[in-house]
């Protein structure tokens, strides 16, 4: 299987890519497989957090569009270069659902980058919440070296959060930065030795997972619409999720814990 889901007793879901021919690249079968598992943790509300990675070395290299081509009648006659531009324009949104899923996912999800995230695999974590990543990580928007334009959202997501003038750089010389220079620009919040990847995700995911699951979804919706719209818009949505939020069995647990200096026990109520 080219995806491995598992699952904390807290509630955490980690997709692991495993597709080590390609350095986990996303073909049709890794694709089709991650959709289902991003569509079974939406439809979970037991799920407190998803992490996507990778397998030996390598978060995800890329697409392989050629299977996916192939797939969606590639060729003279179907998806491929002989294709109409609307053709090609329609099996490509159809597969940039792929990773966009992902970023439409109520809970937060972080990618544990363990290797190179390249094109495909730059939009699928740039569609994840946060960004853990090894020494060993390494970032591209790499289109333009391939004689494409960049796919998926990646300017819009790239400008977006760390701004203009980054995005440019990267986008336009398709230049690969590393871990340590994805957390300077921003693109990343964290990186930490190859060893302690998994222990540094774990560690985070279950401070977030311990949290009342109602105020961190809605908390993750609030932070989505601050991107995108104007301030008083998104303090009219806060004011209404932080009413609904406290009359809520978790927020007298929260307020209770507090008082009594103990750890607060949430049940999603």
């Amino acid at each position: 299987m080219p995806l491995h889901v598992s699952r904390s007793p807290l509630g955490v879901v980690t997709l692991r890519l495993d597709n080590p021919a390609r350095r986990n690249a996303l073909d049709v079968a890794l694709a089709g497989e991650l959709r289902a598992a991003v569509a079974d943790a939406a439809s979970d509300a037991s799920v407190r957090c998803v992490v996507v990675t990778g397998t030996n070395g390598a978060f995800c290299s890329g697409a392989d569009l050629g299977g996916f081509l192939e797939s969606s009648g590639g060729g003279a006659d179907g998806g491929g270069r002989g294709a109409s531009v609307l053709a090609r324009r329609e099996m490509l949104s159809s597969y940039y659902r792929t990773f966009l899923d992902v970023r439409a996912l109520d809970v937060p999800t972080v990618a544990a980058v363990n290797g190179p995230a390249i094109g495909a695999g730059l939009n699928l974590a740039l569609c994840c919440d946060l960004r853990v990543c090894g020494e060993s990580a390494r970032f591209g928007a790499t289109f333009v070296r391939l004689g494409i334009h960049p796919g998926g959202g990646a300017t819009h997501l790239l400008a977006r959060l760390i701004g203009p003038e980054r995005a440019a750089r990267l986008v336009l010389t398709g230049e690969v930065i590393s871990g340590a220079e994805a957390v300077a620009l921003g693109l990343a919040s964290s990186v930490v030795p190859d060893a302690a990847l998994a222990d540094a995700v774990d560690a985070l995911t279950s401070r977030i997972a311990a949290n009342a699951p109602a105020a961190v979804r809605a908390a993750k919706r609030a932070l989505r619409l601050a991107v995108d719209h104007p301030f008083d818009a998104v303090l009219e949505v806060e004011a209404l999720a932080q009413a609904a939020s406290q009359s809520a069995e978790d927020a007298v647990e929260g307020w209770t814990a507090f008082r009594e200096k103990r750890e607060p026990r949430f049940t999603g109520r």
